[in-house]
């Protein structure tokens, strides 16, 4: 009979230029937040990011609501079926 031998997996690595921006970002960690708070409300401040960006925070709290209200609908239809079976008895 064979034997199957399983290969080893492949352990994932960090690239070079990624372990020199980790270390970068770590060894000047405020200046780097600086940047990119300043990066961040500059590019905020646009008038279509900013659009699109309420855009997707409605849709997002939408779907949120949508979710929050079918659980409800959902524990209250578990609770109705819970009553229904007990008055029977």
């Amino acid at each position: 009979m064979e034997t199957q031998t399983q290969t080893p997996t492949v352990k994932k690595t960090i690239s070079k230029q990624g372990v020199a921006n980790q270390k970068y970002r770590n060894n000047n960690r405020e200046k780097y937040n600086k940047y990119m708070r300043g990066y961040q409300n500059k590019r905020y401040q646009n008038p279509e990011i900013k659009a699109k960006l309420q855009k997707r925070q409605l849709e997002y709290y939408a779907r949120k609501k949508a979710e929050k209200l079918a659980q409800k609908l959902a524990e209250k239809s578990e609770s109705d079926d819970e009553e229904i079976v007990l008055k029977p008895q």
